[in-house]
């Protein structure tokens, strides 16, 4: 068999149709990958158009979300300060109550170290001697004098403790005033909440 051999101008021929087919696979492959780069790219810019369409309306939605949660935690803190007024109030009646019953004993152990210190100067007034019934005049206008500050001293405690207590009484009424109202408007402010989480999901 003999070797079969293509002459030169056949040869530089078929290189040259091989060079174009490789050139216009190439050119091929280009203008694809152009074409789906452009496909994407078109793509993408529909998508964040169709968004940019949709961001007013989501942004809305999402506004009453964050309004609504405002809302809510700034019933959550009323309540919280509701509660701290209560507490605060319990606590300056019980204060109260204590020291009343304190103001009590000393009261009263004022008042019978009184009636006993005047007991015998009364007794010395009925005396049959001047200088006794004038000594006991003047024991008893000390011990007066010095009852009536005490007396005087320990009402003004009584009258503050009083005034402790009706304070309490009234943070407590206050408290649960406002306890009661902020309970109550936190219910609705929850509702609202949840409609507004609802309808910022469903969009």
């Amino acid at each position: 068999m003999g070797i079969f051999f293509l002459p030169l101008p056949n040869i530089l021929l078929f290189l040259s149709l091989n060079e174009l087919t490789l050139k216009l696979n190439d050119m091929k492959k280009r203008l694809l990958n152009s074409l789906l780069i452009s496909t994407l790219l078109l793509l993408f810019l529909s998508v964040n158009i169709g968004f940019a369409q949709e961001d007013p309306k989501v942004k809305k939605l999402q506004d009453k979300v964050d309004a609504a949660k405002l809302k809510v935690e700034k019933l959550d803190a009323k309540i919280v300060s509701a509660d701290s007024l209560i507490k605060a109030g319990e606590g300056m009646v019980k204060e109260a109550e204590n020291e009343m019953k304190s103001l009590d004993k000393e009261s009263k152990a004022l008042e019978k170290e009184y009636f006993n210190s005047t007991k015998p100067l009364e007794k010395q007034l009925r005396s049959t001697e001047k200088e006794t019934v004038n000594q006991a005049k003047t024991d008893l206008k000390t011990l007066d004098t010095k009852y009536k500050a005490d007396r005087k001293e320990l009402d003004a405690k009584i009258k503050a403790t009083q005034k402790l207590y009706d304070n309490g009484n009234k943070l407590i009424i206050k408290g649960k005033e406002n306890l009661k109202k902020s309970k109550d408007s936190k219910k609705e402010a929850d509702k609202q909440l949840k409609d507004a989480e609802k309808a910022f999901t469903k969009s």
